[in-house]
């Protein structure tokens, strides 16, 4: 379980520095801009890099906990299922790019990929920090 907890900080943490990099850029200019900058490899490359690994292990050491049913809280069944999510649609985009009717706009479902199931992890964390009634 701490395996699954410690994974889900690194890669939300790497999720929110590729999308502090992004959203700002495309929402001030409709793009996002692919340069040579310092900024670009410590705010991009280097957190994918580290997320998508750090992810797929993660999915792994859910899965297994499923399998086991080691999942006794939402919260815990929420960073688990966000983790696979995160992987399962990182596989899609992956897939994407050799598909006969591609266009080049799916060069921009990884990075989206990666958010989108690292909010549900995220949500997962906020609910791991919440205290508990009782």
């Amino acid at each position: 379980m701490r395996v699954l907890v410690a994974s889900s900080w690194i890669t939300v943490a790497c999720a929110l520095l590729i999308s502090a990099w992004t959203v700002p850029q495309y929402v001030a200019t409709g793009r996002v801009n692919v340069t040579s900058t310092p900024w670009f490899e410590v705010m991009y490359v280097f957190p994918g890099l580290v997320a998508v690994p750090t992810s797929i292990f993660a999915a792994v050491v859910a899965a297994a906990l499923i399998r086991r049913r080691g999942l006794t809280t939402l919260a815990h069944s929420t960073l688990a299922w966000g983790q696979i999510l995160t992987v399962v649609l990182i596989a899609i985009s992956a897939i994407m790019p050799v598909l006969p009717a591609t266009a080049g706009w799916e060069s921009l479902l990884m990075p989206l990929a990666l958010q989108v199931g690292q909010v549900v992890v995220a949500i997962g964390l906020i609910l791991l920090l919440r205290p508990a009634r009782g």
